[in-house]
């Protein structure tokens, strides 16, 4: 059994990109890893690029017979995961040769930690991955991670104080820069494979309801953005943009009455209102607002919470 698991989904891959992703993880300087690499299918032969890598032993791949979609692999990469510790990358990303090193050590040496996040960069290809970039707030979301306390904080207290800020930005990242303990990870589950964009985001909550977070504030990886990637595709098509207060509904199912419960009803609220300010301003400035598969799932939603649709209302008329 390794020590951690490295689970890569793979969709549509850029080749260059790719090669670069797996390459960064043989040049770790931990070694005690295996890469399990999983293509839903596409256009793209994803065996061949691939291929040369398979002469290290450590390294697997396998092409889902129908696509799963990204919750669906993400999901069946996750249940092949063995490792003591569990570590996505993304087929975009790239680690520094420390990454694993330094992960797998905070998880060793503090016991109370479900997860680790590791401060990271991210890399705009092209001019309209570079707006996208900017138009995001990543580079403010890099510098707000930046300003986190390094070492492990309370799972349960991080929570509240990312609830006070409405679950928003997602201060943790992405999972290309998250290493799991397993043991935390079976106690969580499986990602929710009917949130399109946030699922990680989602995921996240539930970790620290059942962990510690440890915080590397060193620079230890890089998150491409480009016009192919998933990141990009939702923000264009605006599929995700009412997944965080689906977030929020959950979490509060899953919180007993407390202190806790009344800061994410009182930020579900809040943030209520401001997604319909956003609503506003993306219609105004030419975008879609939402695509007509979110738009199914967006009216049965506020037909079940109809206080939430009010103050939706009420963001969008006073904006």
């Amino acid at each position: 059994m390794p020590k951690v698991s490295i689970l890569m989904p793979v969709y549509a891959p850029q080749p260059d990109f790719l090669r670069e992703a797996i390459t960064s993880v043989q040049k770790q300087t931990f070694t005690d890893w295996t890469l399990a690499i999983r293509e839903d299918p596409s256009h793209v032969n994803t065996e061949e690029i691939v291929r040369p890598f398979l002469s290290d032993q450590r390294i697997s791949f396998q092409r889902n017979p129908v696509r799963l979609g990204i919750g669906g692999n993400w999901n069946a990469c996750l249940r092949s995961a063995a490792g003591t510790y569990v570590q996505f990358l993304f087929q975009d990303d790239l680690w520094e040769p420390e990454y694993l090193a330094r992960s797998a050590d905070a998880l060793e040496n503090s016991p109370s930690a479900g997860m680790v996040i590791a401060q990271h960069t991210y890399r705009a290809e092209g001019t309209d991955a570079e707006t996208f970039l900017e138009a995001a707030g990543l580079r403010t979301i890099e510098t707000m991670r930046g300003g986190l306390r390094p070492g492990t904080t309370n799972g349960k207290a991080f929570l509240t104080d990312w609830l006070r800020r409405g679950l928003h930005p997602n201060i943790i990242g992405e999972p290309s820069f998250v290493m799991l303990r397993r043991s935390i990870v079976e106690q969580a589950g499986l990602f929710r494979e009917d949130l399109h964009q946030n699922l990680d985001h989602e995921y996240w909550t539930r970790m620290l309801l059942l962990g510690d977070v440890h915080f590397q504030k060193d620079n230890l990886g890089t998150f491409r953005v480009h016009v192919g990637g998933a990141s990009m595709m939702h923000d264009t098509t605006g599929e995700g943009i009412f997944d965080r207060l689906r977030i929020f509904v959950l979490l509060l199912h899953s919180l007993p009455d407390g202190e806790l419960r009344n800061e994410a009803n009182h930020s579900l609220h809040e943030q209520v209102r401001k997604m319909g300010s956003k609503f506003r301003h993306r219609v105004s400035d030419g975008k879609r607002a939402v695509g007509s598969g979110g738009m199914l799932r967006i009216i049965p939603f506020f037909l079940r919470h109809p206080l939430l649709l009010a103050e939706a209302l009420r963001g969008v008329l006073i904006a």
